[in-house]
């Protein structure tokens, strides 16, 4: 938490931003009912953000260079294995399994795993422009039994909005990583391969969870 929270601050914005492309509008319906009004700290507790930093002298670290985030980039892990975990997505990375990738936090339903600084690029988004310019989370989908996607999406969806209130996001700038390259992914948030009615539901949970935090009123 601490951690998290120490990153997001401080951070210059590096380069300029005239490249980057224009994120689409998807239209959703705004979730109704009360909102359940969270403080920034409550908000994080119950992401429930656990830190497990890459090591600095790993080869992607070495590459990286500072940031202020302006984008939000979702994907999903595409590992389907029992014991594909954040946690065990994160050890993976500790220990240099992924060749030439990284990304800033692992979901799953239980926890989020952050793994690299919040001012510091990763390479995650198939272009210079996300991974210049955006925080990749990736959602876990392990298959297990008692595995609650549903959760994990969700969870994934008050990162967002966390994310989006500490660095001035707006919804539009939450994409996924079908935005910077047109790949199928996020998966299980996508139509056809597409984004979609899935996405749009994606979104109206994080705006929803944005209001929560930021007394009604949403940032689109």
């Amino acid at each position: 938490m601490c951690m998290l929270l120490a990153c997001m601050l401080g951070c210059q914005q590096q380069g300029s931003s005239s490249y980057l492309k224009r994120p689409v509008v998807y239209k959703f319906k705004t979730v109704q009912g009360p909102l359940v009004a969270r403080t920034l700290g409550q908000m994080a507790r119950e992401v429930n953000i656990k830190v497990r930093m890459m090591p600095s002298n790993s080869l992607q670290r070495k590459k990286s260079r500072r940031m202020r985030p302006t984008f939000l980039t979702i994907h999903s892990t595409a590992n389907h294995s029992s014991t594909s975990t954040a946690m065990q997505h994160s050890r993976a990375l500790c220990r240099g399994a992924f060749n030439n990738r990284n990304w800033h936090f692992t979901v799953d339903q239980y926890m989020v795993v952050q793994n690299i600084p919040l001012n510091e690029t990763a390479w995650h988004a198939g272009t210079a422009a996300g991974n210049h310019n955006s925080i990749g989370i990736e959602m876990c989908e392990c298959e297990n039994r008692g595995h609650n996607h549903f959760r994990t999406w969700d969870r994934t969806a008050k990162l967002a909005a966390l994310l989006m209130k500490r660095y001035g996001i707006n919804l539009r700038r939450v994409v996924p990583h079908y935005h910077w390259t047109g790949k199928n992914c996020p998966t299980p948030l996508l139509t056809n391969g597409r984004p979609g009615p899935k996405w749009a539901w994606f979104l109206s949970r994080v705006d929803y969870y944005y209001r929560c935090i930021n007394k009604g009123v949403s940032n689109r």
